[in-house]
């Protein structure tokens, strides 16, 4: 049976409007501020903005801190040179290059290597690209987190924050999701909703047509109806009493009227 009115439009009231203030919620406690703090040796500190890759384990609630290293080749389309073995007490994070191979490949060789997370950085451009990989076997083998970084990003830590300067990052987890991750769920609740409003007006439909259906008479009723015809009308003269007039009294006045006989 048909959802009735109330029912229909309760519902899609009720998950549109939960929704959204779940929706709003989780974007008003998204940290404002960036996601890799940088510090070098003679205490200069900066921050930068990154975006987390779709692939790899998340960072730390406390963030991850390590020593920045160039990547040997920098792009890590291959086998790179490990880290330092002379600092047991500290990881390291390498910073590779874009371009020349998929984005897993490289950090799945910069985990291969034996560095604890990856920073991978644009060229000739300072957009921050969401990371991804098309290749579930090389996914299931990352086990380290990445970011994506600016050319401008990147050119600041070789400057100043790089291992052989004596300086160290710390890469803050960014609880932000792309915009996929909550446009498609809204795009499916406004859907939900549509659909509701579109069964809504089916139901209507049917039941004012079932309605208007059950008020009209069947043919065989209608077959059943006398009818009668009308002659000519003809017309004749009636006195009937009038109004009783406050000046006269009352009169008796004369009418023309239509009187239809058989």
């Amino acid at each position: 049976m048909l959802l009735s009115l109330g029912m229909l439009m309760l519902s899609a009231t009720q998950i549109y409007t939960i929704f959204t203030v779940q929706l709003f919620a989780f974007l008003n406690l998204l940290p404002v501020g960036a996601d890799i703090a940088a510090y070098s040796f003679d205490n200069k500190t900066d921050n930068f903005d990154d975006l987390p890759a779709r692939f790899g384990y998340r960072l730390p609630s406390d963030g991850l801190k390590g020593f920045l290293i160039g990547a040997r080749p920098e792009n890590a389309c291959q086998p790179i040179e490990p880290p330092p073995r002379d600092n047991l007490t500290g990881a390291f994070i390498v910073l590779i290059k874009r371009f020349d191979c998929n984005f897993d490949i490289k950090v799945l060789n910069a985990q291969k290597a034996g560095y604890k997370a990856a920073i991978v950085h644009n060229v000739d451009s300072d957009d921050l690209i969401s990371m991804g990989s098309n290749d579930l076997d090389v996914m299931k083998q990352i086990d380290i987190p990445s970011v994506f970084v600016s050319e401008v990003t990147a050119n600041s830590l070789k400057d100043d924050f790089t291992y052989d300067k004596g300086g160290h990052v710390v890469l803050m987890p960014d609880f932000s999701l792309p915009l996929e991750y909550y446009l498609i769920p809204f795009l499916i609740i406004v859907g939900i909703c549509l659909i509701l409003i579109v069964v809504f007006m089916i139901t209507k439909f049917v039941q004012d047509r079932h309605r208007a259906r059950r008020s009209r008479l069947r043919k065989d009723q209608l077959k059943k109806l006398p009818i009668h015809k009308y002659k000519k009308a003809a017309y004749r003269r009636l006195e009937i009493p009038g109004l009783q007039s406050a000046v006269q009294g009352n009169t008796r006045e004369l009418y023309r009227l239509r009187v239809a006989h058989d």
